[in-house]
């Protein structure tokens, strides 16, 4: 169920969009950036069901006719934007929020528009969006999900409340791991490590058998390495060189354990 208790980490930006929708203090724009898999678009999806929420209050009640909606994905007032394209373009801004935009909300007190990967847009598509972000309707707000708040232009992003999304602590991670992907605890630290902080990136790998698969063969190549010689260890090198998805996974998982055992070294000294 949507519901800001659900959502890992980033108390922060949980208190301050709550705050805003109690106070009625809410922006027309927002911009949340963070690594992919961090949470960005469940803390959309839930801010969004809470605006549009029949009950009125700061958390989505889960069971009105707009939150039973949201969670089937057909909320007719909110509306997510996604491209498979590497670039936005000016005509996709216009057709799927400018245009909409002009529309007064069918049922909800808002129209919300949220935008994945909004980074990809092109300086011709944020200087059209920039045009409804400078004169929005009372019940427009769109929200923007990015990596790279960068990649905006400085007048977006004068416009905009931009709230950080940083990687979960460890401590907050790894309980949610052991309790939704039914995993042990060595399992679940070691996919937080290599998600860096990101719940959708650790959940991936507690239940990836392509990540498991992987594991092992870090494991293998760790123990032979030392005895390894020089035409075995060429074979090896260009065997992982031609599936890079697994040589990335690999070389990662190396680096986990080597950080680690230099830890344990430093700690007995």
């Amino acid at each position: 169920m949507l519901s800001f208790r659900n959502i890992i980490g980033h108390r922060t930006v949980k208190d301050h969009l709550t705050e805003g929708i109690r106070n009625k203090h809410l922006s027309h724009a927002y911009i949340f950036e963070g690594d992919d898999g961090v949470g960005k678009l469940l803390t959309a999806r839930t801010f969004a069901a809470a605006l549009q929420c029949r009950e009125g209050g700061a958390e989505p009640c889960g069971h009105c006719i707009s939150c039973l909606q949201m969670e089937s994905g057909n909320q007719p007032d909110v509306t997510l934007v996604t491209h498979e394209k590497s670039v936005i373009s000016v005509g996709d801004i216009r057709e799927s929020i400018c245009v909409p935009m002009t529309i007064r909300p069918y049922a909800g007190p808002y129209r919300i528009f949220i935008v994945d990967e909004a980074e990809k847009m092109n300086e011709q598509a944020q200087n059209a969006l920039l045009k409804t972000l400078e004169e929005p309707p009372e019940y427009g707000i769109i929200i923007l999900l990015t990596n790279n708040r960068e990649a905006f232009l400085s007048t977006i992003l004068s416009r905009a409340v931009v709230l950080d999304f940083l990687p979960v602590p460890d401590d907050e991670l790894i309980p949610y791991l052991m309790e939704e992907a039914q995993i042990p605890d060595y399992r679940a630290r070691l996919s937080c490590a290599f998600a860096g902080g990101s719940p959708g990136k650790a959940l991936a790998c507690a239940v990836s058998e392509d990540f498991r698969r992987r594991k092992e063969m870090a494991a293998g190549l760790m123990q032979s390495l030392p005895d390894m010689g020089d035409e075995r260890m060429a074979v090896t090198a260009k065997s992982l060189a031609a599936k890079k998805e697994d040589l990335d996974d690999i070389l990662g998982l190396m680096g986990i354990w080597l950080r680690d055992l230099m830890y344990v070294k430093a700690a007995g000294k």
